[in-house]
Protein backbone atom coordinates (compact mmCIF):
# COMPACT_ATOMS: atom_id res chain seq x y z
CA UNK A 1 0.00 0.00 0.00
CA UNK A 2 1.36 3.47 -0.84
CA UNK A 3 1.92 5.38 2.24
CA UNK A 4 0.39 9.03 2.60
CA UNK A 5 1.02 10.69 5.63
CA UNK A 6 -2.55 12.60 5.67
CA UNK A 7 -3.89 9.34 5.58
CA UNK A 8 -1.78 7.91 7.85
CA UNK A 9 -2.34 10.89 10.89
CA UNK A 10 -6.34 10.32 9.90
CA UNK A 11 -5.81 6.39 10.30
CA UNK A 12 -4.10 7.19 13.64
CA UNK A 13 -6.64 9.96 15.61
CA UNK A 14 -9.42 7.97 14.06
CA UNK A 15 -8.04 5.12 16.06
CA UNK A 16 -7.96 7.18 19.12
CA UNK A 17 -11.27 8.28 19.39
CA UNK A 18 -12.28 4.48 18.69
CA UNK A 19 -10.21 3.57 22.27
CA UNK A 20 -11.68 6.73 23.54
CA UNK A 21 -15.62 5.86 22.66
CA UNK A 22 -14.60 2.22 24.19
CA UNK A 23 -13.28 3.95 27.31
CA UNK A 24 -16.28 6.15 27.78
CA UNK A 25 -19.04 3.57 27.33
CA UNK A 26 -17.63 1.82 30.58
CA UNK A 27 -19.44 4.75 32.92
CA UNK A 28 -22.50 4.33 31.23
CA UNK A 29 -22.99 1.07 30.60
CA UNK A 30 -25.72 0.99 33.47
CA UNK A 31 -27.27 3.87 31.94
CA UNK A 32 -27.22 2.52 28.57
CA UNK A 33 -27.96 -1.30 29.78
CA UNK A 34 -31.57 -0.07 30.71
CA UNK A 35 -32.61 2.10 27.63
CA UNK A 36 -30.33 2.09 25.09
CA UNK A 37 -28.16 -0.87 25.05
CA UNK A 38 -28.04 -1.00 21.17
CA UNK A 39 -25.40 2.47 21.58
CA UNK A 40 -23.53 0.46 23.82
CA UNK A 41 -22.80 -2.60 21.66
CA UNK A 42 -22.34 0.42 18.96
CA UNK A 43 -19.99 2.05 21.38
CA UNK A 44 -18.58 -1.02 22.58
CA UNK A 45 -19.37 -4.32 21.08
CA UNK A 46 -16.74 -6.81 23.51
CA UNK A 47 -17.92 -10.09 24.24
CA UNK A 48 -18.76 -9.17 27.53
CA UNK A 49 -21.74 -6.46 25.89
CA UNK A 50 -22.68 -9.72 23.13
CA UNK A 51 -22.84 -11.70 25.98
CA UNK A 52 -25.50 -9.86 27.70
CA UNK A 53 -27.08 -8.66 24.49
CA UNK A 54 -27.71 -12.18 23.58
CA UNK A 55 -29.46 -12.58 27.36
CA UNK A 56 -31.51 -9.17 26.28
CA UNK A 57 -32.68 -10.83 23.17
CA UNK A 58 -33.54 -14.17 24.62
CA UNK A 59 -35.59 -12.10 26.99
CA UNK A 60 -37.36 -9.82 24.12
CA UNK A 61 -35.48 -6.40 24.80
CA UNK A 62 -33.43 -6.33 21.64
CA UNK A 63 -33.47 -8.19 18.12
CA UNK A 64 -30.89 -10.41 16.47
CA UNK A 65 -30.44 -8.49 13.54
CA UNK A 66 -30.44 -5.14 15.53
CA UNK A 67 -27.44 -6.16 18.00
CA UNK A 68 -25.71 -7.54 14.67
CA UNK A 69 -26.01 -4.08 12.89
CA UNK A 70 -24.71 -2.37 15.81
CA UNK A 71 -21.89 -4.45 16.30
CA UNK A 72 -20.42 -4.25 12.82
CA UNK A 73 -18.90 -0.80 12.84
CA UNK A 74 -16.50 -1.46 15.67
CA UNK A 75 -16.12 -4.50 16.04
CA UNK A 76 -15.47 -5.40 12.05
CA UNK A 77 -14.58 -2.26 10.24
CA UNK A 78 -12.65 -1.25 13.00
CA UNK A 79 -10.24 -4.30 13.64
CA UNK A 80 -9.68 -3.30 10.19
CA UNK A 81 -8.99 0.10 10.95
CA UNK A 82 -6.55 -1.26 12.58
CA UNK A 83 -5.07 -3.80 9.78
CA UNK A 84 -4.40 -0.69 7.69
CA UNK A 85 -2.89 1.69 10.39
CA UNK A 86 -0.29 -1.16 10.91
CA UNK A 87 0.58 -1.05 6.96
CA UNK A 88 0.47 2.91 6.93
CA UNK A 89 3.22 2.54 9.82
CA UNK A 90 4.79 -0.50 9.54
CA UNK A 91 8.44 1.31 8.86
CA UNK A 92 7.81 3.26 12.26
CA UNK A 93 6.95 -0.27 14.23
CA UNK A 94 9.31 -2.20 12.72
CA UNK A 95 12.30 0.93 13.65
CA UNK A 96 10.42 1.91 16.88
CA UNK A 97 9.82 5.01 15.56
CA UNK A 98 6.18 5.84 16.30
CA UNK A 99 5.10 9.16 17.38
CA UNK A 100 3.55 9.55 21.19
CA UNK A 101 0.17 8.55 20.63
CA UNK A 102 1.25 6.17 17.87
CA UNK A 103 3.34 4.36 20.64
CA UNK A 104 0.28 4.12 23.08
CA UNK A 105 -2.30 2.59 19.93
CA UNK A 106 0.10 0.63 18.17
CA UNK A 107 3.00 -1.00 20.97
CA UNK A 108 5.81 -2.06 18.50
CA UNK A 109 6.94 -4.90 20.82
CA UNK A 110 3.22 -6.30 21.36
CA UNK A 111 2.54 -6.33 17.27
CA UNK A 112 6.16 -7.66 16.51
CA UNK A 113 5.04 -10.44 18.84
CA UNK A 114 2.07 -11.02 17.12
CA UNK A 115 3.86 -10.69 13.86
CA UNK A 116 5.89 -13.88 14.66
CA UNK A 117 3.19 -15.87 16.00
CA UNK A 118 1.19 -15.02 12.41
CA UNK A 119 3.99 -15.60 10.57
CA UNK A 120 3.99 -19.69 11.49
CA UNK A 121 0.11 -19.88 11.22
CA UNK A 122 -1.39 -17.35 8.98
CA UNK A 123 -4.93 -16.59 8.54
CA UNK A 124 -6.01 -19.52 10.79
CA UNK A 125 -4.94 -17.48 14.11
CA UNK A 126 -6.72 -14.53 12.27
CA UNK A 127 -9.84 -16.56 12.50
CA UNK A 128 -9.08 -18.18 15.83
CA UNK A 129 -8.27 -15.17 17.67
CA UNK A 130 -11.69 -13.76 17.01
CA UNK A 131 -13.37 -16.83 19.38
CA UNK A 132 -11.11 -16.10 21.99
CA UNK A 133 -10.17 -13.39 24.64
CA UNK A 134 -7.61 -12.12 22.18
CA UNK A 135 -6.16 -8.56 21.04
CA UNK A 136 -7.82 -8.38 17.56
CA UNK A 137 -7.35 -5.29 16.76
CA UNK A 138 -3.01 -5.47 17.46
CA UNK A 139 -3.23 -8.44 15.63
CA UNK A 140 -4.91 -6.47 12.82
CA UNK A 141 -2.27 -3.67 13.33
CA UNK A 142 0.37 -6.68 13.10
CA UNK A 143 -1.28 -8.30 9.80
CA UNK A 144 -0.87 -4.76 8.33
CA UNK A 145 2.61 -4.23 9.01
CA UNK A 146 3.67 -7.84 8.29
CA UNK A 147 2.25 -7.17 4.77
CA UNK A 148 -0.42 -9.98 4.89
CA UNK A 149 -2.67 -9.29 1.71
CA UNK A 150 -5.85 -8.27 2.81
CA UNK A 151 -7.52 -10.55 0.26
CA UNK A 152 -6.00 -13.53 2.97
CA UNK A 153 -6.29 -11.20 6.19
CA UNK A 154 -9.73 -9.58 5.77
CA UNK A 155 -12.00 -12.81 4.48
CA UNK A 156 -10.27 -14.78 7.42
CA UNK A 157 -11.04 -11.81 10.09
CA UNK A 158 -14.52 -11.47 9.17
CA UNK A 159 -15.70 -14.87 8.96
CA UNK A 160 -13.91 -15.09 12.45
CA UNK A 161 -16.11 -11.85 13.83
CA UNK A 162 -19.24 -13.86 12.40
CA UNK A 163 -18.78 -16.69 13.78
CA UNK A 164 -17.89 -14.84 17.17
CA UNK A 165 -20.93 -12.75 16.54
CA UNK A 166 -22.92 -16.25 16.69
CA UNK A 167 -20.55 -17.65 19.54
CA UNK A 168 -21.13 -15.46 22.21
CA UNK A 169 -24.96 -13.71 21.18
CA UNK A 170 -25.72 -17.61 21.04
CA UNK A 171 -24.24 -18.56 24.27
CA UNK A 172 -26.11 -15.16 25.96
CA UNK A 173 -29.61 -16.26 24.29
CA UNK A 174 -28.95 -20.17 25.61
CA UNK A 175 -27.96 -18.40 29.27
CA UNK A 176 -31.05 -16.39 29.15
CA UNK A 177 -33.26 -19.75 28.51
CA UNK A 178 -31.76 -21.14 31.25
CA UNK A 179 -31.89 -18.41 33.79
CA UNK A 180 -35.53 -18.82 32.88
CA UNK A 181 -35.92 -22.55 33.41
CA UNK A 182 -33.26 -23.02 36.27
CA UNK A 183 -32.61 -19.72 38.03
CA UNK A 184 -29.65 -17.57 38.56
CA UNK A 185 -26.91 -20.13 39.57
CA UNK A 186 -27.16 -21.94 36.84
CA UNK A 187 -26.71 -18.61 34.69
CA UNK A 188 -23.97 -17.57 36.59
CA UNK A 189 -21.82 -20.67 36.03
CA UNK A 190 -22.04 -20.81 32.54
CA UNK A 191 -20.95 -17.53 32.13
CA UNK A 192 -17.82 -17.92 34.11
CA UNK A 193 -16.91 -21.33 31.95
CA UNK A 194 -17.85 -19.62 29.02
CA UNK A 195 -15.42 -16.66 30.07
CA UNK A 196 -12.85 -19.08 31.16
CA UNK A 197 -12.92 -20.80 28.45
CA UNK A 198 -11.97 -18.32 25.81
CA UNK A 199 -9.47 -16.79 28.31
CA UNK A 200 -7.70 -20.42 28.26
CA UNK A 201 -8.21 -20.40 24.56
CA UNK A 202 -6.60 -16.86 24.04
CA UNK A 203 -3.74 -17.84 26.24
CA UNK A 204 -2.98 -21.20 24.17
CA UNK A 205 -2.80 -18.97 21.06
CA UNK A 206 -0.49 -16.83 22.06
CA UNK A 207 1.52 -18.96 23.28
CA UNK A 208 1.20 -21.59 20.70
CA UNK A 209 0.01 -19.56 17.94
CA UNK A 210 -2.89 -22.27 16.30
Amino acid sequence: MRKNSKLKWALLWGAGLRIVLGIAAIPLAPLLYRDNFLILVLLRPTKEVLLAAGFLARAGNVRLPEIVIAAVPLMVLGVWHFYYLGRQFSTEIKNNRLPLIGSKILPSKRIKDLEKVLDRKGSRLVFLGRLAVFPSALLGAAAGSSDMPSKEYLPADGLGAAASIVEVVGAGFLLGAAYKEAGIWITVGGIVALAAAAIVFGRYLRRNGS
